[in-house]
Order: C-alpha cells, then sequence, then structure tokens
C-alpha cells in the first residue's frame, strides 16, 4: 500500500496499555491506534453497543471487553474500512456488523489501486 501512497492505520478499542502487548506480541506493519474512549467510532457511526448477556458470553471466551477498554460503556466498533484521501475526504467505506467477516485484502488493494489512478 505504501507504493501507492497509502498508509495502513487500524484503530482498536483496547487501552493503550493492551494494545502494547498487542503490539509485541505481533510484528505489525501498520500503525495501531487506541479509542478505547470509543469517541471516533461514535463519530464514525460505528460505535455497537453491547448489552450484558453479550458482554458476559464474552467474558465466558476470555473476551473481557471492559479490562481491554478499561472502560465499561460496552461499546465495540463494528468492523470497518475506510479510504481516506489526503485533504481527508473518505473515498471508499466498507463496514460489516458481523464481527466475524471482513473485508479481503485484495479487495481492498483493488480499490486503493482504482482510487490511486482517478
Amino acid at each position: 500500500m505504501i507504493e501507492l501512497g497509502y498508509r495502513i492505520v487500524a484503530v482498536s478499542p483496547d487501552r493503550p496499555t493492551e494494545l502494547s502487548k498487542t503490539i509485541d506480541a505481533n510484528e505489525l506493519t501498520y500503525t495501531l491506534l487506541s479509542d478505547s474512549s470509543m469517541v471516533g467510532a461514535q463519530t464514525l457511526g460505528i460505535a455497537e453497543r453491547f448489552g450484558s448477556i453479550k458482554v458476559a458470553a464474552y467474558k465466558l471466551n476470555n473476551q473481557n471487553i471492559e479490562t481491554a477498554s478499561g472502560q465499561d460503556h460496552h461499546l465495540i466498533p463494528v468492523p470497518s474500512v475506510f479510504i481516506i484521501d489526503k485533504s481527508g475526504i473518505i473515498r471508499f467505506a466498507h463496514t460489516d456488523n458481523n464481527h466475524r467477516k471482513r473485508i479481503d485484502a485484495v479487495e481492498i488493494l483493488s480499490m486503493a489501486k482504482r482510487l490511486v489512478k482517478g
């Protein structure tokens, strides 16, 4: 993506101390930022509030969103990809409420190439 003039930035609902663990455990080739307050996700309209049953289910699977974010708002971001130009205009947006389903990297790369060509 860098050769096309793009930089990959990921935003996580985890607090910075939790992100450090992720960064240390994986050899990330992109910038990973924290939005533990979920202000950014709410601004983009991609924040989903989990009910108490879903929060409990996550805890049973060793995924404690309260511990990870350091917050008790029970918000998590809907999986999303945005391609934003240098002037801050969103040129491509993809969201999917299914947290197990992610957009294919080939599709993102294809769209990025189309946007570069204009």
